[in-house]
């Protein structure tokens, strides 16, 4: 019997998740958690062989998630669950210590066979991942990308909003998240875009990953936070 995890913060698509391994012969639901901050709780509490997780969720991310297990020795097995299909985030999960990489939309026919590859010690990743051409190979039009060290002069909501979009967030689900129009989430990442170079969301994505922007999802930008007291 494989004992796994499901980590989303999506009721319905976990509760979709869960009744598909429910039906599963040799697979138990042994707990559900919604957000990351509880996900290494549950984890310790339910000892499962294979945690079924996603990489953007509130309070942690899932790769902050699969690193915590990785440098305390967890021997449970990742599966991230997620609809970021930008090669960046399969290389970076698999660095996180994720041994698989499955996407939402393929759920229903890989994940299954994901959770049986990495319960028995195996890697597993999306066949339309694995189709794609690596980053090597492909050509992006525009300056090289910034330095990963350089912040080139982002505002702190040029920076937020270039964040949230790293994430997968739409438009205007960025615009809901600060509270702001969606025409002004549009001006704050064309200015970003513009100061960094970037021309597409891949290009985002990578930079957003490079700075570290993507560990910890509720960190805000260092010129937004209030004063210190001290």
């Amino acid at each position: 019997m494989i004992r796994v995890a499901l980590i989303d913060d999506h009721p319905i698509f976990r509760s979709g998740v869960r009744g598909l391994l429910g039906e599963t012969a040799g697979i138990e639901v042994v707990g559900e958690a919604s957000d990351g901050r509880h996900a290494l709780d549950l984890i310790q509490r339910t000892l499962p062989d294979v945690v079924v997780m996603d990489i953007t969720m509130t309070g942690m991310s899932g790769l902050a998630v699969a690193r915590a297990l990785r440098d305390t020795g967890s021997e449970v097995h990742v599966i991230f669950l997620t609809v970021n299909e930008d090669l960046a985030f399969v290389d970076e999960a698999l660095t996180a210590g994720a041994q698989g990489y499955v996407l939402k939309r393929s759920a229903g026919t890989s994940l299954l066979e994901a959770i049986e590859a990495v319960a028995s010690g195996g890697r597993y990743v999306d066949a339309e991942m694995r189709a794609t051409p690596a980053p090597a190979d492909r050509t992006e039009a525009g300056p090289p990308a910034p330095h990963p060290c350089e912040e080139g002069g982002l505002t702190g909501r040029e920076r937020e909003v270039l964040r949230l979009i790293a994430l997968g967030m739409t438009m205007k689900e960025v615009s809901l998240t600060m509270s702001i129009s969606v025409a002004s989430v549009d001006t704050y990442k064309i200015r970003g875009c513009k100061k960094l170079g970037l021309r597409s969301r891949a290009s985002i994505v990578r930079y957003a990953l490079g700075q570290g922007w993507l560990e910890t999802e509720n960190r805000r930008p260092a010129s937004d936070r209030p004063p210190s007291l001290m």
